[in-house]
């Protein structure tokens, strides 16, 4: 259920690291808010997530830069 994840994604305290890890096909799962979200915490490659791909990010609430580990 994407609800749960947008919701637990807008509750994460500045400072927080986040790790999130994928397996077969999160892009249509994803709506545009759980991506914006995660360009938040630093993503640049959640906007290119495709069918059937696999993801893996290392991000957190309020960094000033884009996360160098992500793929």
């Amino acid at each position: 259920d994407i609800t749960k994840l947008e919701t637990f994604l807008q509750e994460i305290k500045r400072g927080t690291i986040v790790m999130a890890a994928t397996y077969d096909d999160p892009a249509t799962k994803m709506n545009d808010k759980v991506r914006e979200l995660f360009v938040e915490l630093g993503s640049s490659h959640v906007g290119d997530l495709r069918f059937r791909d696999n993801w893996v990010f290392l991000g957190g609430k309020g960094l000033k830069n884009k996360s160098p580990f992500e793929q």
